[in-house]
C-alpha cells in the first residue's frame, strides 16, 4: 500500500509540474534550441563606449604670433591635414581664443580682415592678399598688425625670403617694427619685409639670446 500511495503521490506532482511549465509558456524541448535575442541588448563593436571616441584627424602645428604688453608671442596650433597656405593666416585672423585672451594675449589685426590669396614665389617670398580692412589701423597698431602678418606668413615655408603684403593686386609700402617704410621707386615693388625687421617688438629674453648667440 504504502509502496502505491508513493507512486500515485510522484505521478500527481510530475503532472502539476507539466502544467505548470504549460501554462508558463516555457518550451518544453528535450533538445537544445536557439533564441532570438534583440539586436540592441548588446552595443555593437562600432558603439563608442567600447571602441572609444574616434581618433582625431592627422595633425600638424603651425606659428601664429600675438601680441602681450606691445611684444610679440609665439603660438602653436594645430591644424588638421592638408594643411594650405591660407590656413595658419585664417587662424590667425580668428584672434585669440578667450583663455588665451585671459593670459593677456590679444591682436593688432582689426576684425574683419580677410586673406584674399596666398602665394609663395620661386625666389621663397610669400604674397599676402588682404581685403582693405587691414589697412585701416594706423600708427602703433598698424605696425604691430604687420608684424603679427609677417611672421605668421614667413613660417608658411622653410627659408622664406620675406613677406609681401597686397591690396587689390599692388603690393603696399608698410612699416618695419621701427615704423619705417622703405621708399620705392616708381614702377618698382616695396622691399619684402623680414623677421628681423621686427626685432624691436620680439621678446626681451629673445633678443638676448641673439645677442649672446
Amino acid at each position: 500500500m504504502s509502496r502505491l500511495w508513493v507512486s500515485r503521490r510522484c505521478g500527481e506532482a510530475l503532472l502539476v509540474c507539466v502544467i505548470v511549465l504549460a501554462s508558463c509558456g516555457l518550451p518544453t524541448d528535450v533538445s537544445p534550441s536557439a533564441v532570438e535575442v534583440p539586436s540592441d541588448i548588446f552595443p555593437t563593436p562600432d558603439d563608442q563606449s567600447i571602441s572609444g571616441a574616434p581618433s582625431a584627424p592627422d595633425a600638424s602645428l603651425h606659428a601664429v604670433f600675438f601680441l602681450r604688453d606691445g611684444r610679440l608671442v609665439e603660438l602653436q596650433r594645430p591644424l588638421a591635414a592638408p594643411v594650405f597656405l591660407d590656413a595658419p593666416l585664417n587662424d590667425l585672423l580668428a584672434g585669440p581664443t578667450p583663455a588665451e585672451a585671459e593670459t593677456g594675449l590679444e591682436s593688432a589685426i582689426p576684425a574683419g580682415t580677410e586673406v584674399v590669396d596666398v602665394q609663395l614665389s620661386r625666389n621663397n617670398v610669400v604674397s599676402v592678399h588682404l581685403n582693405s580692412v587691414f589697412f585701416e589701423v594706423e600708427g602703433a597698431q598698424r605696425i604691430r598688425a604687420v608684424a603679427q602678418l609677417v611672421l605668421t606668413a614667413s613660417s608658411l615655408a622653410r627659408d622664406t625670403q620675406g613677406v609681401l603684403i597686397f591690396l587689390e593686386g599692388v603690393a603696399q609700402s608698410l612699416p618695419d617694427g621701427a615704423g619705417t617704410i622703405a621708399q620705392v621707386r616708381l614702377g618698382e615693388r616695396p622691399r619684402a619685409l623680414r623677421v628681423e625687421d621686427f626685432g624691436e617688438l620680439m621678446p626681451l629674453n629673445s633678443q638676448s639670446a641673439a645677442a649672446t648667440g
